[in-house]
């Protein structure tokens, strides 16, 4: 048997800053007789990485040692080193399985316990020291049920359902413990010595969990009243979406956390574009620090975090946000843009087989309507009738090229759209607004003294209502089920003008006769104001 303070003090030299991963930075080893033991309890502070959530988490807590041999620091509220001591016979013996399948060496003098803790750190995720202890804490996991007394299970000495961003597991006995996850990687952790204290300075007890579920969220700016209003738009054609023209630039973010080192290998966002084109470079940060993974632009773009990135920001929340110019979308097939995170983790000593993969969907929405132009009575389609749109939120008229859309300052540049022989014309890829349309051009081998002019809207959902027009030539209100169709009348006659409202109001028309007499035209009207007849 070697002589226990020499153990000690050989395996304090060599344990300092050991068990980092275990949340025990000192001096931690055993010997055959603690001299000191440590009958207090303390908590242990379980911690979400940023922006994430312990819900959907259960925390097992399995007690592999216990403090002893306490070596006061030169402060009342520190110690200076201490032992890790097996709590019983079964424990101890699990624990060294564990430890040989981790490739953990049999230290003389020493429990399995404390082999374990003095195994020291290399500090590098990659490296033998972290993927034995990785490996160790996964056997201690996947035996803790069949390594007791007769196969039984081993005492569990507290089971936590997780739930914010942080929650701290009070009145646990004080020592080293296994922490089971059922939604991340085992820890091993160990208590704040004496209830309270800390080892050479270090404050134990605090953890980020290592979790397995990644994941990501992305939203899309609103639409062009909303522009800095970031949303959840899960899908086209409803209240909730995020509507543009075709055309239109539109902000994109989504947000997910990097792992932690020591679980985590990489993560690559690839992010999928339909019916959009990216616009420029996208842009990484964390916090306000601009970061640099490996870009890839293809259908969007492909983003690496390589093993640096993650060491420098493990369990921080990473922004990236971009711009994507919508090319194509209907009322049938909205545009879409869907990124995919995959995150590579280790498996105890080894690279996992399978990524833990994750995605998340941004949809833009447009929206089409049609213009049916008919003579008074609603019987004649009249073909050759002009339209043109003025976007009231912008105060421009628009013009259509290839379908989409771009803003013009005169009303001669924009697009004039004319009704076809059904007399109807189909005007797409509008995004949620407020516009006014005005008919610019009257129908083939016809003439008129008014045309129409009226504001018309389309929501976030692609419902279109139309505001009445001065001189009532809009007949029917837009519903889903005519296919959102506007008709405007055309005035074939002057005796058709409506009695109030259109041309000048009709306060200089009382009377119109159009008589024909040897070929010459007579048009006699009476002025109101003078009660005189003309003739022309």
């Amino acid at each position: 048997m070697k002589d226990s303070t020499a153990t000690r003090l050989a395996a304090s030299c060599a344990a300092v800053a050991s068990l980092a991963m275990f949340g025990l930075t000192g001096t931690a080893m055993a010997v055959e007789t603690p001299t000191t033991a440590d009958t207090a309890t303390a908590s242990i502070t379980l911690n979400a990485a940023e922006g994430n959530t312990l819900a959907g988490h259960t925390f097992t807590f399995y007690r592999l040692g216990s403090y002893g041999d306490i070596t006061a620091g030169t402060q009342d509220t520190d110690v200076k080193s201490l032992t890790v001591n097996k709590i019983d016979d079964a424990s101890d013996k699990w624990i060294a399985a564990a430890n040989t399948k981790a490739g953990i060496t049999d230290l003389q003098g020493f429990d399995a316990a404390g082999d374990l803790a003095h195994l020291g750190k290399d500090g590098e995720p990659t490296g033998s020291v972290q993927g034995k202890l990785r490996e160790a804490a996964k056997q201690l996991a996947a035996t803790a049920s069949t390594a007791g007394t007769d196969g039984k299970a081993l005492t569990v000495t507290k089971t936590v359902t997780g739930s914010g961003a942080t929650m701290t597991v009070a009145d646990l006995p004080n020592g080293l413990y296994l922490i089971v996850d059922s939604a991340g990687s085992p820890m091993i952790a160990g208590t704040p010595v004496q209830g309270s204290k800390t080892l050479n300075g270090v404050t134990l007890g605090a953890l980020t969990i290592k979790s397995k579920t990644v994941s990501i969220d992305k939203k899309v700016s609103h639409d062009r009243k909303d522009k800095a209003t970031l949303i959840d738009s899960k899908a086209g054609n409803t209240a909730s979406s995020a509507s543009w023209n075709v055309g239109d630039t539109v902000d994109f973010q989504y947000e997910f956390t990097l792992g932690n080192k020591q679980n985590t290998v990489k993560m690559v966002v690839t992010d999928t574009m339909d019916g959009l084109a990216l616009s420029g470079d996208p842009v990484f940060k964390v916090g306000s620090t601009a970061i640099n993974p490996t870009v890839v632009k293809t259908n969007g773009f492909t983003a690496t975090f390589d093993q640096n990135l993650v060491k420098q920001y493990e369990n921080r929340k990473v922004t990236v946000t971009y711009k994507a110019t919508v090319t194509n979308a209907t009322r049938a097939k909205q545009a879409s843009n869907t990124v995919a995170l995959a995150s590579t983790q280790y498996d105890g000593q080894a690279q996992a087989t399978a990524t833990v993969d994750t995605n998340d969907t941004a949809t833009v929405s447009a929206y089409d309507l049609n213009v049916k132009k008919t003579n008074w009575d609603g019987k004649t389609m009249l073909a050759g009738a002009g339209f043109k749109i003025h976007d009231e939120n912008t105060n421009k008229w628009m013009k259509q090229t290839g379908g989409s859309w771009t803003y013009v300052a005169e009303q001669k540049d924009a697009t004039e759209f004319l009704t076809g022989d059904n007399g109807q014309v189909n005007i797409a890829g509008l995004g949620a607004g407020d516009y006014q349309m005005v008919e610019s051009k009257v129908p083939d081998n016809m003439t008129s003294l008014i045309t129409a002019t009226f504001n018309f809207h389309i929501t976030d959902a692609g419902v279109v209502s139309v505001d009445g027009d001065a001189n009532k030539l809009i007949s029917d209100q837009p519903t889903s089920k005519n296919e959102y169709t506007i008709t405007v009348k055309n005035i074939d006659s002057l005796t058709e003008l409506p009695q109030t409202g259109g041309l000048a109001g009709n306060t200089m028309i009382g009377v119109i006769a159009l008589t024909m007499a040897g070929g010459v035209a007579f048009l006699t009207f009476q002025s109101r104001k003078r009660g005189q007849r003309h003739a022309l």
